[in-house]
């Protein structure tokens, strides 16, 4: 008994002691995006520092207190006729194009996307990317250096650095010129994430010669890199993911490689299987045998540093030299990482049920009125990006002003503003109903995480109880609000058709 409590005492020492002063440095790989992301698959690699911050866009410096690192990538031009190898934005920026998390958008649309881009490009990039001469927005991938998250899924594989790495890695960095040669088939920006992780840990990425021909890939990076800090649990290594923010933007598409794409995509399936079908085989062999590797899977594996440290120590208790010691504690381990993980993904219990209990909500808002149909609930954010117009409320923060069955109404788009005094409390309902469903309806890949959805929950419940009088009073005989719906743009219909059917 006295050496049962001790190993449980050294087990629990592992999750709860703090560890000694760490910085992490994290693979952002960011998914396919666009008609071009669908033919090719490879999507966008970038760097986050989480110790090393800029001291300008175009040099590093170590963080000091209360800063939290940057992202650093490569795009082949920058604007201002200026040629930079790379930049570096802050984390949030980088995914939302705000400083603060509390001001990330509840919603995206392309007009928004650019508000924000333009608004952030003022604020801190005016030097490195100066005004048009015609006042529009200027021309560059600093755009996309912003509000990637508007624009696609992204994975971040993160593991542990020490200051010393970080402080050898930072000289190494500074020391070499900044100068743009980006090349898409020999120096890309997976060949800039390669370059930058195995300059902090040599030989930790690569190319994947057979699967890609040559060309380095997102998915080789990430895959490499995950097989290489596996093998040292000492880094900690985990995936954080950032999901695409729901609104009317293009949903993104997994990363994939070139032996991948032939063998699982129709487009190029279909016609390997008519002019040369003995390709197919040889295709999925390599791709299996060779580059197999689920981005997303391995998110699953372990979505959190507390996860990864229960999984790490799992596996210390499935050890045969303390076999006898871990019946119970292998229990409560597994226990633990079952509820860790419901509180990040939620259970397939726990999304049923929620959309068994939405059912009679959605019911509700549509009998009194509020929406028309179940139509409107799947139009609205189409509808919010045809009659909005973003703006900024008197405090810095994102609102969305439109016209609402003839009145100028506003709503804000935070999570800090959308019950503000000003902000209209039936658009926000309509926002949160839409949001809510739009995760209900969709894959399991293309939810939103769980802990963002049950906030969003419990609001819904919360607005239904405190409202009830305000919205007696709708006429529900009102009609939609968005009278005359924006034309079908045919262009786009049919790249979404011909993605559809192709994929």
């Amino acid at each position: 008994m006295k050496n049962l409590l001790l190993i449980s005492g050294i087990v629990i020492s592992m999750l709860s002691l703090p560890s000694p002063t760490r910085g992490d440095v994290s693979l952002l790989v960011l998914e396919a995006v666009g008609v071009a992301g669908e033919y090719t698959g490879s999507g966008h690699t970038a760097i986050y520092l989480s110790n090393i911050c800029a001291e300008t866009p175009v040099k590093l410096r170590p963080c000091r207190e209360g800063e939290t690192g940057v992202v650093i990538s490569s795009y082949p031009s920058f604007g201002n006729g200026k040629s930079y190898e790379w930049i570096a934005i802050p984390l949030n920026p980088f995914l939302y194009g705000v400083e603060d998390d509390a001001d990330s958008p509840l919603y995206a649309n392309g007009e928004i996307r650019n508000f924000i881009r333009e608004n952030y490009r003022r604020n801190h990039l005016r030097e490195l990317v100066p005004d048009s001469p015609d006042g529009t927005m200027p021309k560059g991938d600093w755009k996309i250096m912003l509000t990637a998250a508007f624009n696609r899924d992204v994975y971040s594989l993160t593991v542990q650095t020490t200051p010393e790495e970080d402080e050898k890695f930072l000289e190494k960095f500074n020391s070499r010129p900044n100068n743009g040669n980006f090349n898409t088939l020999t120096n890309n920006c997976a060949d800039f994430a390669r370059s930058t992780l195995n300059t902090y840990f040599p030989g930790a990425t690569r190319r994947d010669w057979i699967n890609d021909i040559g060309i380095t890939t997102p998915k080789a990076v990430a895959r490499s890199f995950t097989r290489y800090a596996k093998k040292r649990p000492e880094r900690l290594f985990y995936i954080t993911r950032y999901p695409q923010t729901q609104g009317t933007i293009w949903r993104s598409f997994d990363n994939r490689n070139f032996t991948e794409m032939a063998f699982k995509s129709r487009k190029y399936l279909i016609p390997s299987l008519i002019f040369e079908p003995s390709l197919v085989p040889i295709f999925s062999i390599v791709y299996y045998t060779t580059g197999r590797f689920d981005l997303h899977k391995a998110y699953l594996e372990s979505p959190t540093p507390v996860i990864a440290k229960l999984n790490r120590t799992k596996k210390t208790l499935n050890d045969p030299r303390i076999m006898y010691f871990n019946n119970t504690r292998s229990e409560d381990v597994a226990t633990t990482l079952e509820r860790e993980r419901a509180a990040i993904l939620g259970s397939k219990e726990s999304w049923k049920a929620h959309k068994i209990n939405f059912a009679p909500l959605l019911k509700r808002v549509i009998e009194n009125g509020i929406f028309q149909d179940i139509g409107e609930v799947n139009s609205f954010f189409r509808d919010l990006e045809f009659m909005g117009e973003p703006a900024l409320d008197p405090n810095g923060h994102l609102i969305l002003k439109l016209n609402y069955y003839g009145q100028m109404r506003q709503v804000g788009l935070t999570r800090g503003n959308l019950l503000d005094p000003d902000s209209d409390r039936e658009l926000a309902l309509k926002l949160i109903v839409a949001k809510i469903n739009s995760d209900l309806n969709a894959a399991e890949k293309n939810r939103r995480l769980y802990q963002d959805f049950w906030y969003d929950w419990k609001l819904l419940n919360r607005m239904m109880e405190e409202n009830t009088v305000v919205w007696a009073g709708i006429d529900r005989k009102r009609g939609r609000f968005v009278k005359n719906p924006p034309p079908i743009n045919i262009k786009r219909e049919i790249e979404k058709l011909v993605i559809t059917i192709a994929h």
